[in-house]
């Protein structure tokens, strides 16, 4: 009851977690994920300013990856 009053007159977040059974400890980040994702949307929060308290990760590593593969050249490309 304490918690819930503190987090109302502090425009807070509050959810119990258990590191014990892990309970709560997924959707304590989704919300807090959701809620960052949220503000970056809406403007309220840019990641190009500095001093927002949000940056976005490097740039290399963000785009996704498709698995190496080794092939073989064509017929085609082969200079036989």
């Amino acid at each position: 009851l304490e918690a819930n009053k503190f987090k109302q007159q502090n425009e807070l977040m509050f959810l119990e977690t258990s590191a014990l059974t892990g309970e709560n400890v997924e959707e304590a980040f989704v919300q807090c994920a959701r809620k960052i994702l949220n503000k970056i949307e809406s403007g309220e929060l840019d990641p190009e300013r500095m001093g927002s308290g949000i940056q976005y990760g490097d740039a290399a590593l963000r785009q996704l990856r498709s698995p190496r593969r080794a092939q073989a050249p064509s017929a085609q490309e082969c200079g036989c």
